[in-house]
């Protein structure tokens, strides 16, 4: 593979459209076959996010012919280079470090692919001419990256006509809603998956110069011999949930929350059109469920379900008749009212950057839909500026639904909630419980008084050392985590304080769709309810927003809802919630005007706020005061999208 001279098998672009020369210099590695739909639209637009070489390998020249010669004549020899499917090129497969243990499987494509991936590596960290970039990338020509700054009518050309994607299981909403969004789509294969295809994403490794990569899946690319450096130096990184981790085998792997990490994804189009999925099988034919001698077993899924429909027909009209009928069933929204429905469940989202960059020859980046981190510091007072705020005007906090409370008509309570939290971003409400139920709770939350810790603040999801603050004076204990919650709840020592954190979670939930609808918020998943107890010992909780920095993760926490517990509770010893209104401008302002609003910590008094945004203080009282608090994580409802 010398720089010089190049082998025969190997073309270079000979085109006018190099790549855009930035640094790090990223590249493409794919094994492609039967690319005549679009492929140009897919060159074009790693050209476009800044790509510096791909790598391609075809594996039938004969059947791409005309896509080969028209993206050499398109690209020059900086950005394109093509490796022909030759005897030549396999004989070089012969020196891979991986070939003895693939070489008996060089039949089966996903076998191919890990050789040519490793072709390109060893190509690459010989640092030569436009071969020598920095990171390599594997997806396949149905695949797009989007970096981190559709469901519709059959389509060839995917790339300028679908805009609505599912998103990964792992990040649809752990909600009622999100549930609803995952259960419609698995109703729709015998399988019953999420995915149609592969779940468990694509990557990109570090080239190194003189140093041979070769590694042993198409999915996660890493030098196996440098897998304990990789965990002791944390350098291997992915924006897959950490909870998901252990059933991939990846903990092994640092699970990234920021902006930059989660925003960037893979776009998949794998099945857009019947006849591209009929040209796939009539490829495929009888492939096997086993590859790699028993080392892979593909499971259950709509790519079995899909080769056995293929198969139960000998012509080709009925094949593609009922590939059709399978894809539309599987993956299709056929009503506007559908599309609506899993929008708002969150399990599908729209995207068109793509669409847009490629229409417009230049990249279109997906909107902010997310505060930046300079817009969340300027939203913090000064000193100067807290010390003006507590000396404005405090009222008493109007209470709604008083005389019955909001579970006399809960559903004209909560659309009255859902508004008031996008004028207001607080809402103080009489939840409507029976009298005695509270005053079983009070009982069981003082017994529990032992179980409690100080409380602690938290800083873009870091708890910070209790000793190094002394703003909140409160005793603190989490339910879940103290086996106060779940099945086993009516027996424990908490059944009432089990019941109210499961009411003000079901609350909460209720909540999800009118606040996408009246504030674009969309709900993803709750926390650990947590009990707390202020009294005339410890004082109060200075003035704070819960979630003053993002929580230092995508879907931090945007709304609280805090339960008050105290029967009988005498306004004398204060300990009142406060709550800032800003009348005009922001709280960061030095000319914001507003007024505090007082809420009294009575029995049944319920409290939602804007986690994200309303300042609140917790004021010292006299007498012992407990409530329940839950809150609530979210993203603007179009979040993941553009």
């Amino acid at each position: 593979m010398a720089s010089n001279v190049d082998p025969p098998y190997l073309l270079r672009g000979h085109g006018k459209l190099g790549n855009l020369g930035l640094r790090p210099r990223i590249a493409l590695v794919s094994t492609l076959r039967d690319v005549q739909d679009q492929f140009l639209l897919w060159c074009e637009w790693f050209r476009i996010i800044g790509f510096a070489h791909l790598f391609l390998y075809f594996d039938d020249e004969e059947c791409d012919q005309a896509s080969i010669e028209a993206a050499c004549s398109t690209y020059s020899a900086d950005f394109l280079s093509i490796a022909l499917n030759t005897p030549q090129l396999r004989e070089e497969w012969a020196s891979l470090r991986t070939w003895k243990q693939f070489s008996v499987f060089t039949e089966d494509r996903m076998c191919r692919q890990l050789l040519n991936i490793a072709h390109a590596l060893k190509r690459a960290a010989r640092g030569e001419g436009p071969e020598a970039v920095d990171w390599m990338f594997h997806l396949d020509h149905d695949e797009l990256f989007l970096p981190p700054e559709g469901l519709q009518a059959h389509t060839l050309t995917p790339f300028l006509d679908v805009s609505l994607f599912k998103v990964p299981s792992g990040r649809v909403a752990k909600t009622p809603l999100g549930a609803a969004g995952m259960n419609f789509w698995a109703q729709r294969t015998k399988a019953g998956t999420h995915f149609l295809y592969y779940d468990n994403g694509k990557s990109a490794v570090r080239v190194r110069r003189n140093v041979e990569i070769a590694p042993t899946s198409v999915h996660l690319l890493y030098p196996p011999e440098d897998l304990e450096e990789l965990i002791t130096k944390r350098q291997a990184w992915t924006n897959f949930p950490k909870h998901e981790l252990a059933d991939m085998e990846l903990d092994w792997m640092i699970s990234c929350h920021d902006e930059v990490v989660a925003g960037a994804k893979v776009l998949h189009y794998p099945a857009t059109h019947y006849d591209r999925l009929f040209r796939k099988y009539l490829h495929l034919g009888n492939f096997p469920a086993v590859r790699f001698g028993g080392e892979l077993v593909i499971p259950a899924s709509f790519h079995l379900e899909a080769r056995d429909e293929f198969l139960k027909y000998d012509d080709q009209e009925s094949r593609k008749a009922k590939l059709k009928e399978l894809l539309e069933k599987a993956a299709f929204l056929q009503t506007e009212a559908e599309v609506q429905t899993q929008l708002e469940t969150g399990s599908v989202v729209v995207i068109d950057t793509v669409r847009e960059t490629l229409r417009a020859g230049r990249w279109v980046p997906p909107r902010q839909l997310r505060p930046s981190a300079a817009s969340w510091a300027l939203r913090r007072p000064s000193v100067q500026g807290m010390e003006r705020l507590q000396r404005m005007r405090r009222q008493a906090a109007e209470v709604l639904f008083q005389g019955g409370g909001m579970l006399r008509d809960l559903d004209a309570a909560l659309d009255t909630i859902a508004q008031r939290l996008q004028t207001h971003g607080w809402v103080a409400c009489e939840l409507g419980a029976h009298r005695k139920l509270m005053e079983r709770a009070v009982q069981e939350a003082q017994g529990l008084k032992s179980r409690m810790s100080r409380g602690s603040t938290v800083i873009e999801n870091h708890i910070l050392d209790p000793g190094m603050s002394n703003d909140r004076g409160d005793q603190v204990l989490f339910m879940e985590e103290q086996g106060l919650t779940g099945p086993e709840a009516a027996k424990g020592p908490a059944p009432t304080l089990a019941l109210l954190n499961s009411a003000l979670a079901d609350v909460g939930f209720q909540l999800d769709q009118r606040l996408q609808k009246t504030m674009a918020l969309r709900l993803t998943e709750r926390c650990d309810g947590m009990l707390s107890c202020y009294g005339p010992e410890n004082g109060g909780y200075s003035a704070h927003v819960d979630n003053a920095d993002g929580d230092g993760q995508v879907a931090g926490r945007v709304l609280t809802a805090i339960l008050y517990l105290n029967a009988g509770w005498d306004r004398q010893d204060a300990g009142e919630l406060a709550i800032f209104h800003p009348e005009k401008g922001d709280i960061g302002d030095a000319d914001v005007q507003g007024r505090w609003h007082m809420v009294h910590p009575e029995a049944n008094t319920l409290v939602l706020l804007r986690a994200d945004q309303t300042l609140h203080e917790v004021r010292s009282s006299r007498a012992e005061r407990f409530a329940i608090s839950v809150w609530f994580c979210g993203q603007h409802a179009e979040y993941g999208g553009s």
